[in-house]
């Protein structure tokens, strides 16, 4: 890594590390949370392969951006937030984008939590795993 680069990652570090609520940054600090790096963007040549129209749900919700969303919460919470006021049609869209099956008689509370359960659930369930 040269200077500039890792002068621009101590930066943006830093950035990162003063938004943090004093829980979190105690945590932190004991060793109860780390710090991920999750790309919210794919590397430009794959996006360059990969270019065309963006699907998008029944509204015009951006189906990848809303993946990418649900990609970088780290807690459920966030998920359910972001979430619920979406219209039925467009949760279904991102759960069929998602793999779910077996959504169309649920409620929309229950779809919600799946798509939670899908994303945000499977990866903290897949730290907790990891961490043992």
């Amino acid at each position: 890594m040269t200077g500039d680069v890792a002068a621009g990652v101590l930066a943006r570090v830093g950035e990162l590390l003063a938004g943090l609520s004093p829980a979190d940054a105690a945590a932190l600090a004991q060793g109860r949370a780390r710090l991920v790096v999750a790309p919210v963007a794919p590397p430009p040549e794959l996006a360059a392969r990969t270019a065309g129209p963006t699907p998008s749900a029944p509204s015009g919700v951006d189906l990848a951006a809303a993946s990418a969303t649900l990609d970088a919460f780290v807690h459920r919470r966030d998920g359910t937030e972001y979430l619920t006021p979406w219209a039925m049609r467009d949760l279904r869209a991102l759960a069929a984008r998602l793999g779910l099956r077996g959504v169309a008689g649920l409620r929309k509370a229950e779809l919600v939590e799946r798509l939670v359960d899908r994303t945000i659930g499977f990866r903290v369930a897949s730290a907790a795993v990891r961490a043992r």
